[in-house]
C-alpha cells in the first residue's frame, strides 16, 4: 500500500537546514503516525511523501521559498541595549528567546553589538535556506473508523 490521502502513514524523519543543523527529527521519540492529507505534518514535506511505500527511504529537498522563505531585511533591527534584560550576556551569532509581558516568545539572533545598541535579526533561523529531509515510511494502512471520524491519528 502506498502513501495517499486518507491513509495512516507511520514514518521516521530528520530535517536539516542546508547548513547541516537539525531542525526536527523523530530520532528521540520514535516513529510518528499521521493521517496523510490532514495537515498534521509540515505541508511541503507531506506532499513529497505521496506514492512512497512501507520500507522506502527518500532524501528530499525543500527549497527555501517553500520553507521559511527568504530573509526579510525589515526583520533586522537595531535597538538600544537597555531594552533587553541587563543580566543578559549577548554574543554575536547566538540565538536568544525572550518573553514579552504578554508571554509571546521573541526569537532573534545577534548580528552586531555596539556600546549602546544591538543589531538583532528576527528572521527565522532557516530563512533563505533549503531544507534537506531523510524520510523512511515505516508503515501505511487504512484508518480505523475512529481515526477517520476524527480526521487524525
Amino acid at each position: 500500500m502506498e502513501v495517499a490521502p486518507g491513509r495512516v502513514v507511520t514514518l521516521e524523519y530528520t530535517v536539516r537546514l542546508a547548513t547541516g543543523d537539525t531542525i526536527d527529527s523523530t530520532g528521540g521519540c520514535g516513529p510518528l503516525s499521521i493521517l496523510y492529507g490532514a495537515g498534521q505534518l509540515f505541508a511541503p514535506l507531506e506532499t513529497r511523501l505521496a506514492g512512497m511505500r512501507a520500507g522506502e527511504t527518500r532524501e528530499l529537498r525543500i527549497p527555501a521559498d517553500e520553507a521559511w522563505g527568504e530573509p526579510l531585511p525589515g526583520l533586522v533591527r537595531t535597538m538600544p541595549r537597555d531594552r533587553l534584560p541587563p543580566d543578559l550576556e549577548l554574543e554575536v551569532g547566538r540565538q536568544y528567546v525572550l518573553r514579552t509581558d504578554e508571554g509571546r516568545a521573541l526569537r532573534f539572533r545577534v548580528r552586531a553589538l555596539g556600546p549602546e545598541t544591538v543589531e538583532a535579526d528576527f528572521n527565522a533561523p532557516g530563512a533563505g535556506q533549503e531544507l534537506h529531509a531523510t524520510v523512511t515510511v515505516v508503515a501505511v494502512r487504512m484508518p480505523t473508523p475512529e481515526e477517520e471520524r476524527r480526521g487524525r491519528v
